[in-house]
């Protein structure tokens, strides 16, 4: 497989024409403080960085999701059908931990394939999970490893079945996976056209919505699995994320299994690519997943991704720098894994121009045309939902779906700001995202958020005391105390959305979130017309 630096070649150049012409503005303010004293230099210093770092990665998101929409495209699959060479033996590996799901194994049981098995890597520990497992087991005759000490997360679980099965591929299956009946057979299509292939990631969508909170959000899987692996297949660096994943056994091997960190698969993905082998988008084979439950467990997830990103900078900054990928490959690592952890940078850009420097009364003035960019990169990661949905949803919908939005991820500040620093200066834990979640009175609500929110309050009386204003903090703030209303948003849950209304003996999987709403409405409609028809005697 060829890659090419094209993209980053791009990012570099709209960034560098950005930046250029606000050096001197930056030197010179960075001048003034330093002529004032070491220490207000210092501090504008650490701001200047900051502001580089923020347009190159902003520049990123425009760049990439330009690049998909305009240049790269979705196009028709250029991988052909394997012509014969047998059926070689896969294994179907279905993690899981206290979140089992049946109906999800089920579906994708269903293989249009002969040589395979499934196996279910159990590491439940409630007595109620363990039992249900062993049913779905004996009813369906579906092999059950489980351990004892549990030790390493899920790369352990994966390992202490992997190192000595016999198997020629493996598929990883998360709890609430479903991936279609032509799965295997088309990612070993894959196998066959690329020959440095070790994995085959396909791709996936949002769908089973059963409440409002995952009806609103489950959109922005669909346009982010498309847009941002596709670019990455070919112009950066394309990791395993997780689950829906196809892996031969000599990669496995070549690059040592999987490491015992929360970030498993995007650390095996680097140990498999210094191997010699490469991760291969299948953008054709849709898999179907479910976006978290519940703004709790949304958090949760979050909070999982931040710690296992953080505990990757601690552990593998020197090996990117040490390792046989390409210089874009390693800045594309760079730029989207160091992200979410760098919210602790942030952190300190706040501090520095709300509390510190005006609390030493010296202020800071930069351009007012600094500002158009800035502002531009702050909404750069919703332009790639509004290219892809613009003309597949109603515009209204669209503007509402960007707003809460807004408010989703802008309240994750305070939960990237605690969980990086505990990684940071403690472990990380591997938290296993909750598949249910019962019903929150708003008392429960402001319960579960008081963190959130109080850190808001703190943060917008702070700026108001300083700075006289509240708006250089809005966008955490406003966020943060909205956050109470999303704890609720998945208490209403509404026939639309029920998953019962989607047998799988009867509705074909949906491959979208749209298209799941699509049948489901449709569904409806043959419903109410029936109850309008007169009973038949």
């Amino acid at each position: 497989m060829a890659k090419s630096p094209r993209v980053y070649l791009l990012i570099l150049a709209c960034w560098l024409a950005i930046l250029v012409p606000a050096v001197p503005a930056m030197a010179h303010v960075v001048s003034a403080a330093a002529g004032a004293a070491w220490y207000l230099g210092a501090l504008t210093t650490a701001s200047a960085l900051f502001i580089t770092y923020f347009w190159l990665n902003g520049t990123k998101d425009i760049v990439y999701t330009l690049y998909f929409h305009l240049v790269q495209r979705p196009r028709p699959v250029e991988v052909p059908r394997r012509a014969g060479g047998g059926e070689p033996r896969v294994v179907l590996v279905y993690c899981t931990c206290d979140d089992f799901s049946g109906e999800s194994l089920l579906r994708s049981m269903a293989q249009r394939y002969g040589n395979y098995e499934v196996v279910i890597l159990d590491d439940s520990k409630k007595p109620e999970s363990l039992a249900e497992v062993d049913a779905f087991a004996e009813r369906y005759g579906v092999r059950v490893v489980r351990r004892a000490d549990r030790a390493g997360f899920k790369a352990g679980n994966l390992n202490n079945y992997l190192r000595t099965a016999e198997y020629d591929y493996f598929v990883i299956l998360d709890s609430d996976e479903i991936v279609p009946a032509d799965y295997i057979s088309r990612s070993l299509d894959y196998f066959a056209h690329y020959g440095n292939a070790g994995i085959v990631q396909a791709n996936h969508s949002a769908t089973r919505n059963r409440n409002d909170f995952m009806r609103t959000f489950a959109i922005g899987v669909d346009s982010h699995w498309i847009a941002y692996q596709s670019v990455k297949d070919r112009h950066g660096f394309l990791s395993l994320l997780g689950h829906g994943a196809m892996v031969s056994r000599e990669c496995y091997h070549a690059a040592g299994g999987f490491p015992s960190v929360v970030a498993e698969d995007l650390c095996f993905s680097i140990a498999a690519r210094d191997a010699g082998y490469y991760t291969v988008f299948a953008p054709d084979i849709r898999c179907e997943e479910e976006f978290p439950v519940s703004y709790h467990a949304f958090k949760k997830r979050h909070s999982k991704w931040t710690q296992g990103n953080m505990e990757f900078i601690k552990r593998y900054s020197g090996t990117i720098l040490s390792s046989r990928m390409t210089w874009y490959e390693k800045l594309d690592i760079v730029l989207f894994t160091y992200s979410l952890p760098l919210t602790a940078l942030f952190s300190l850009y706040v501090a520095i121009h709300v509390i510190a420097l005006p609390a030493l009364g010296y202020t800071v003035t930069y351009p007012v045309w600094m500002l158009v960019p800035t502002i531009a990169f702050l909404l750069a990661p919703l332009l790639n939902d509004v290219l892809f949905h613009f003309r597949r949803m109603p515009k209204i919908a669209l503007l509402s779906y960007l707003l809460h939005s807004v408010v989703l991820y802008g309240s994750m500040f305070f939960v990237s700001l605690r969980s990086s620093v505990t990684s940071a200066f403690g472990g990380s834990v591997f938290l296993v995202t909750p598949k249910s979640s019962g019903r929150v009175t708003l008392r429960e609500a402001f319960g579960a958020t008081r963190a959130e929110i109080a850190f808001g309050i703190a943060l917008a009386g702070v700026s108001l005391l300083l700075t006289h204003s509240v708006l250089p903090v809005a966008l955490i703030v406003v966020p943060a105390l909205l956050c109470v209303f999303l704890a609720r948003k998945h208490n209403t849950v509404s026939p639309r959305t029920a998953r019962a209304e989607l047998p799988a003996a009867v509705v074909a999987p949906a491959r979208s979130a749209a298209e799941e709403r699509a049948q489901l409405a449709e569904l409806a409609r043959e419903r109410a017309s029936q109850e309008r028809s007169p009973a038949v005697a």
